[in-house]
């Protein structure tokens, strides 16, 4: 039997958000107890861009497609795990991207750190609109990154543009802390939820046999 193991950041009212902002921050309310009700019943507050997420081309098009227009998932894909943790660089460029082999790719992660997220880093390796108009020339389904952002406040968002206007979907907060550099094989879910521009997602890698 096949056994999955998660590369999705836990979600908790502590976990690290971008640029730590308040209103990134997921709540969880207690909206009945023991005491009062006879069970316990909690609301989760979820900003679809905090954790693990996938970006739809309406995150950064004002015309562009959103979650409603796609049956992408549920899936199962390989990716390319490209590892920079022991030497991260200012910014991900086209040269890096450059050297990555591309062949049966459905998707490629980036990887910038070896321990979990637990604090934003507001200096974290970004990609560059250069190297995301590279990627853009291959059939990727998703390009994603181990930290909250895969860019770092760029003007325009050329990034999230480049990739999202070719349907090259942006999953951002990966957690691949413990995950060798090479080609891994992936599921991913999302909640379902419809005519929204980012959802959490869930992603799974099976570890090599």
């Amino acid at each position: 039997m096949m056994h999955w193991i998660s590369v999705s950041l836990p979600v908790s009212e502590h976990m690290a958000v971008y640029k730590n902002l308040i209103e990134k921050r997921p709540v969880i309310e207690t909206t009945r107890t023991f005491s009062s009700n006879g069970m316990h019943e909690s609301t989760l507050h979820l900003p679809l861009h905090t954790g693990t997420h996938v970006d739809y081309p309406l995150h950064a098009l004002p015309q562009g497609k959103c979650s409603s227009d796609y049956k992408r998932f549920p899936v199962q894909f390989s990716a390319r795990i490209v590892d920079f943790a022991d030497d991260p660089p200012e910014n991900i460029g086209l040269a890096q991207v450059r050297e990555i082999p591309m062949d049966g790719l459905d998707a490629v992660f980036f990887k910038t750190h070896n321990a979990p997220l637990e604090v934003f880093d507001s200096l974290f390796p970004w990609l560059t609109s250069e190297a995301a108009s590279w990627l853009a020339q291959h059939p990727l389904l998703f390009v994603g990154i181990d930290h909250l952002g895969i860019e770092r406040s760029q003007p325009g968002h050329e990034t999230h543009l480049r990739l999202l206007s070719r349907d090259i979907l942006i999953i951002e907060g990966l957690e691949l802390s413990w995950i060798k550099s090479g080609i891994h094989q992936f599921t991913a879910f999302t909640l379902g939820i419809l005519g929204v521009e980012a959802e959490p997602v869930m992603l799974y890698i099976l570890p090599p046999a």
